[in-house]
């Protein structure tokens, strides 16, 4: 008797909110229409639609399931003319969601071999839960085994839309990126990552500045939280590769005043005056 082979995996990111019943409905009609396959959480307490949040949140996390079916929803568009999509990724599995920015950056990290463009509801049917009502559907039926072909039709994967993503500004001694994320422990994340924070000429145990105003913080270039004193605030290459501000066992957002899309700069302290 062969091995029997692996469950299906389906996956949910939403900016529904953890617990509740809008989360419910997509496990409920992925469990109705594929009862074999294993239903992952991985974030529904996403900021309400903050698409380019959402964007970077999924493509970190499609990679650590390979071959699953993602239903990913942040759609403050939801239905008006934004395609609705599945895109076919290699080595297996699918993203299932709103082609307005949020599934571009997992179908570039992980690549897309092809997409196509769901198959609208019909005129009656309700317009604004289209996770419950086209994406959860479309997503198991794809876990069952069906081509993502039979759900709609092709269009081309390089066409999918991507969140703004705006590069830093580097020079030296300066670097100025957009807050893109601040998570429920007050990290501040930007736009930048550990080459942008090297081309600034800052390396670990500089004392530097952080802000989004006229009023700077001081802060330290470390690797973890622990390498500056309880309530130090640091900068530090977070787990994602991105730079972060933070606060050891502390809020770094509430401190400088910070907020997704707010303009961060961090700057060498000006040097004292002379006598």
């Amino acid at each position: 008797m062969s091995a029997p082979g692996p469950r299906p995996v389906v996956a949910f990111l939403t900016d529904f909110g953890a617990g509740s019943e809008h989360v419910g409905a997509l496990h409920a009609v992925v469990a109705a229409g594929c009862p074999a396959a294993d239903r992952i959480d991985l974030a529904h307490d996403l900021v309400a639609g903050d698409i380019r949040a959402g964007a970077l949140v999924l493509a970190r996390l499609v990679p650590l399931l390979p071959g699953a079916v993602h239903v990913a929803v942040v759609d403050p568009g939801v239905g008006t003319d934004r395609r609705a999509v599945v895109v076919s990724l290699e080595g297996g599995g699918a993203l299932v969601g709103p082609d307005n920015g949020l599934l571009g950056p997992a179908a570039t990290a992980v690549g897309a071999t092809g997409a196509v463009a769901l198959h609208p509801l019909p005129d009656d049917a309700p317009a604004t839960f289209h996770g419950r009502d086209l994406f959860a559907p479309a997503a198991s039926r794809l876990a069952a085994g069906e081509s993502p072909g039979a759900l709609g039709t092709p269009v081309d994967p390089a066409g999918l839309r991507m969140p703004d993503l705006p590069p830093p500004r580097v020079g030296d001694g300066t670097l100025a990126a957009e807050v893109v994320l601040v998570d429920r422990y007050g990290n501040v994340q930007l736009l930048a990552g550990a080459a942008d924070l090297e081309r600034a000429g800052f390396t670990a145990g500089d004392r530097i500045s952080a802000s989004v105003t006229d009023r700077p913080h001081p802060v330290t270039v470390a690797r973890a939280f622990g390498d500056v004193a309880p309530k130090g605030m640091l900068v530090h290459v977070d787990s994602h590769g991105m730079v972060a501000i933070a606060v050891n066992g502390g809020d770094a957002a509430r401190r400088i005043g910070a907020a997704p899309g707010d303009l961060l700069t961090l700057a060498r302290w000006p040097l004292p005056a002379a006598p």
